[in-house]
């Protein structure tokens, strides 16, 4: 009986999510913090870390924003196909998430070639 729980998925599939779901909640939250600051224009490293990188507020913010609602689209999927126990979307959802990852690491490498240290 207790064979049959995961029926199709791999115990790498449960592994994965259980690693991924945390880590992309502090990502989210974290970069949601920074569109919150730089939006609002708070004081202090998050809500001036725009001027640092020669772009203006809305450009920075922006660009933080679109991180967090991409991992909690990734995250609501794994969950999703957890539940239904789908191993083939699991898949191609782990696939798409380190697809994003990789392609996350070559824009924030972009971003490092655009600071402009003040100070």
């Amino acid at each position: 009986m207790e064979i049959k729980i995961h029926k199709t998925l791999k115990p790498y599939h449960w592994m994965l999510s259980i690693i991924t779901i945390p880590i992309f909640g502090l990502f989210t939250t974290f970069y949601g913090w920074i569109f919150y600051a730089t939006i609002s224009g708070q004081n202090g490293i998050w809500g001036n870390m725009y001027s640092y990188y020669d772009l203006t507020k809305e450009q920075y913010g922006f660009s933080r924003l679109i991180i967090p609602l991409i991992l909690i689209g990734l995250m609501i999927f794994q969950l999703k196909y957890l539940i239904e126990k789908n191993a083939n979307q699991m898949n191609k959802t782990l696939l798409v998430s380190l697809i994003f990852i990789v392609l996350w690491i070559i824009g924030e490498f972009y971003l490092q070639t655009k600071f402009i240290g003040k100070g």
